[in-house]
C-alpha cells in the first residue's frame, strides 16, 4: 500500500470520529435544551395553576367584604376565620410562583388584611373598604402575572393603607414578621 492510501484511509478514520463525536455532543446538546425548555414550561404551568387558584380565593375574599357586615356575632367571626383561612391558602400557593416582585407584594397584601394598627380609628366599614382594596391590589397582580405583564403601579389607597404601619416599612425582599398572642398574653 502506498502512503496516499493509508493517509486516505486515516483521514477517514479520524473524519469519522470527529463526525461521530459531534453528532454525540450535539444530541446530548439537544436534549439538554429540550430538557430545560420540558422543566420551564412544567414550572410556569404549576405557577399559572397556583395563580388561578390563589386569584380565586382573593376574589372569594373580596366578595365576603363586598357584602354589608352581618349583626350576628357568629356569622362574623366565621367570615374572619374564613379570611385567615383564604390567607394562609394564598400564601401557599404563592410559594409556586417563582416571580419575586409578585410574591411579595400579593404576600404584603395579603398580611394587611386582617390586621388593624395600633390606635387604629377606623370604623368597621373603612376596615372592610381597606380590605377590599388591598385585595383588588393583590388581584391586579396576579392578573398581570396570568398575562404576562409588569405588575401595575399601587394605588395611592392601597399606599395610604399600608402607612398605617410606617415602622414596619421594608425594602423589596426583605422579611419582616409580627407576632400575636393567643390571649393577649406576652410572650416573654
Amino acid at each position: 500500500m502506498s502512503a496516499s492510501v493509508w493517509i486516505g484511509a486515516v483521514a477517514g478514520i479520524i473524519g469519522t470520529a470527529t463526525g461521530g463525536a459531534l453528532t454525540i455532543w450535539s444530541g446530548r446538546w439537544t436534549h439538554r435544551a429540550q430538557e430545560r425548555t420540558a422543566r420551564a414550561e412544567q414550572q410556569r404551568a404549576r405557577a399559572v395553576a397556583a395563580g388561578e387558584v390563589a386569584l380565586a380565593e382573593l376574589l372569594e375574599i373580596h366578595r365576603d367584604f363586598r357584602k354589608a357586615r352581618t349583626p350576628d356575632a357568629e356569622a362574623w367571626q366565621e367570615r374572619l376565620r374564613s379570611l385567615h383561612d383564604r390567607i394562609a391558602k394564598v400564601q401557599v400557593l404563592l410559594h409556586s410562583i417563582p416571580d419575586t416582585k409578585l410574591r411579595t407584594r400579593v404576600r404584603e397584601d395579603t398580611f394587611y388584611m386582617p390586621l388593624s394598627p395600633p390606635d387604629d380609628r377606623r370604623t368597621g366599614s373603612e376596615w372592610r373598604v381597606a380590605v377590599i382594596e388591598l385585595c383588588a391590589d393583590a388581584i391586579a397582580c396576579l392578573g398581570a402575572f396570568l398575562r404576562d405583564e409588569e405588575l401595575p403601579v399601587r394605588s395611592t389607597r392601597v399606599e395610604d393603607i399600608r402607612n398605617l404601619w410606617p415602622e414596619w416599612k421594608h425594602e423589596d425582599g426583605s422579611h419582616f414578621y409580627m407576632w400575636e398572642s393567643d390571649d393577649g398574653d406576652s410572650f416573654d
